[in-house]
């Protein structure tokens, strides 16, 4: 599922909630929420990458105001409206969330996105980039998280000093052109993989699509 059939799903999941949680008077802030307008979390498989997410960002996750508006209006309600919810989540049926790694139970997408990352990370062409990132980094007074997996160096909390931290990790990689090379590396290994798994592929987007369409039903006929 791409970004927006992930939301499409859960505005639908949320109609079904609130009417769950109208039953017990109760309100539920966010399924009245403009799920259009929520944007995608950064890309940063291999790390921080992008000069405006780094400039704005730094190493911390954006959240919308219209995020943190829900988020306050439901803390607002308090403990006994938490367990309502945690019920109605429960109880409710929910079309399923199909993007990538939103389940326990790993899809045939999953798989093929799990492999052809691992079989990077195992990789000499990815120990070539990050010693050359790391090199770069070391020379801007900076030192790698030795607990990251991908190319992340030691930042401070969120402040003017993690921007600075950012604007430098950010220019070794452009400088090295490092994410362009992992990413062109993983592609081809992904597309051995479309290849071995064509079938299976198909009838999971198959899958998807009737999902999406019974959320986009929903949405049109219940939430307006």
């Amino acid at each position: 599922m791409s970004w927006g059939e992930v939301q499409t799903v859960n505005h639908a999941n949320s109609i079904a909630i609130e009417k769950c949680m109208a039953n017990k008077g109760l309100t539920f802030p966010r399924a009245s929420q403009d799920w259009s307008a929520l944007a995608p979390l950064p890309d940063r498989r291999y790390g921080l990458w992008a000069p405006a997410d780094a400039e704005a960002n730094g190493y911390e996750l954006p959240e919308s105001s219209q995020s943190k508006d829900v988020q306050a209006q439901e803390d607002a309600l308090g403990p006994d409206w938490w367990q309502d919810y945690r019920a109605c989540f429960k109880s409710t049926k929910q079309l399923p969330v199909m993007g990538v790694n939103t389940s326990p139970d790993q899809s045939v997408v999953d798989r093929g996105m799990n492999e052809s990352f691992e079989a990077l990370l195992a990789s000499d062409e990815f120990k070539s980039v990050r010693e050359k990132w790391l090199s770069c980094i070391q020379d801007g007074g900076l030192a790698a998280n030795k607990d990251a997996r991908v190319l992340v160096p030691q930042f401070p909390s969120a402040g003017e000093e993690q921007l600075e931290v950012a604007a430098i990790d950010v220019r070794c990689k452009e400088s090295l052109n490092s994410v362009q090379t992992l990413a062109d590396w993983e592609a081809t290994k992904q597309a051995g993989y479309i290849d071995d798994h064509e079938g299976e592929l198909t009838a999971y987007r198959d899958k998807v699509k009737k999902v999406v369409a019974q959320a986009q039903k929903l949405v049109t006929t219940v939430g307006g």
